[in-house]
């Protein structure tokens, strides 16, 4: 898969069949082949997630899908009845979704409740996992309360739990400078209860030294190699047989 960071939390993943956009608000969107199955996923309805424009930013396309978040729903009923695509894909947390992706391959796509609104989506395709946080995430502040901030973390690491058994190849996940000394709590906790190959740090308000800071901050060589060094938008990798490798030569989406 070849894997572009476009700002805040959004990213692109294309596959040789297929292309997934992972909460869009704002950015440039790589170049892509309007041929292949668009897959647009938004995880809630906050400005930084979701925008009503990205049902007009790709007309371009053959075959468009729109999976969002339930609470979404109530935003798209604001649009004129003329201008809402067909193809969207309402989920609630604990659902299960089955796309298929041309006439021999499907997707699957399950989602867990967030910490704060909407969901977050583990998708499972051609043997690869791969997990979109959204907002879900340990989002403890210094100001809130003991009784608050328990009910945090508990909930937090109930969804995250639910992960254990399953080995993620990509994983992305909030890490926000913005919970001061608690920005790091939730991606630890990941990191120690879910096998996963790579993660990749975002809802970084483009703070990106925030990434460096927590890369240098773990204990071995090991752990900083799973967190992958998110430094500007436009940024992309290659994934290909649990091996991931920057590339320089920014690339269209083919």
């Amino acid at each position: 898969m070849l894997i572009t960071y476009i700002e805040h939390s959004g990213f692109a993943v294309e596959w040789e069949e297929c292309v997934w956009l992972f909460d869009y608000y704002r950015g440039e969107i790589p170049a892509r082949d309007t041929k292949k199955p668009l897959f647009i996923f938004s995880s809630h309805g906050h400005r930084d997630h979701f925008v009503p424009e990205i049902f007009n930013l790709f007309s371009g396309y053959e075959n468009v899908h729109y999976i969002l978040s339930s609470d979404i729903q109530k935003e798209v009923k604001k649009i004129p009845l003329g201008n809402i695509p067909d193809g969207i894909h309402y989920m609630k947390p604990g659902g299960n979704l089955s796309l298929e992706i041309g006439e021999t391959q499907s997707m699957q796509i399950k989602t867990l409740d967030s910490t704060d609104r909407g969901v977050a989506f583990l998708i499972a395709y051609q043997e690869q996992s791969v997990f979109h946080a959204g907002d879900l995430n340990a989002w403890v502040w210094e100001e809130d309360s003991k009784a608050e901030k328990h009910d945090m973390i508990t909930r937090y690491q109930r969804e995250v739990d639910k992960l254990m058994q399953i080995p993620l190849n990509i994983a992305f996940l909030p890490l926000d400078h913005r919970l001061e000394d608690n920005y790091d709590m939730g991606i630890h906790y990941f990191m120690d209860h879910v096998n996963t190959e790579y993660i990749f740090p975002m809802h970084l308000w483009g703070r990106y030294s925030t990434v460096t800071k927590f890369r240098d901050s773990l204990p071995g060589t090991g752990q900083r190699s799973k967190i992958v060094n998110v430094t500007h938008p436009g940024q992309q990798w290659e994934y290909e047989k649990a091996e991931l490798r920057e590339i320089t030569d920014k690339r269209r989406l083919r």
